[in-house]
């Protein structure tokens, strides 16, 4: 819903092959642990300011390149294995995308 608002003005579908952007979502969650859509960030702050935010932001941008990169470019299974970024909770071939996804 969020791409709609900026369809006809942001996103030119000429240059749309071949290239991918990161957006960052910004949430609150209110006293009902209702999510609430704060704003849409094109340049998100990828640093690395806690511990856990350095084990989410590697994975993160890996599984961003297995799902644009990889899918035009495989890499060897052997350079596969070695780029995993382990976190608590998710298998190594399980996309966090996805998982986040099927939480809707």
């Amino acid at each position: 819903m969020t791409f709609k608002c900026v369809e006809s003005v942001k996103l030119n579908p000429n240059f749309k092959k071949h290239t991918f952007e990161i957006f960052g979502y910004d949430f609150m969650i209110d006293e009902k642990l209702k999510p609430w859509l704060i704003e849409v960030n094109t340049n998100p702050c990828l640093d690395v300011t806690s511990k856990l935010l350095g084990s989410y932001l590697p994975r993160m941008i890996n599984d961003a390149f297995k799902i644009t990169l990889d899918v035009n470019f495989p890499a060897p299974e052997e350079a596969e294995k070695a780029t995993e970024f382990p976190v608590e909770g998710y298998k190594d071939n399980e996309n966090m995308f996805q998982h986040l996804y099927s939480l809707k």
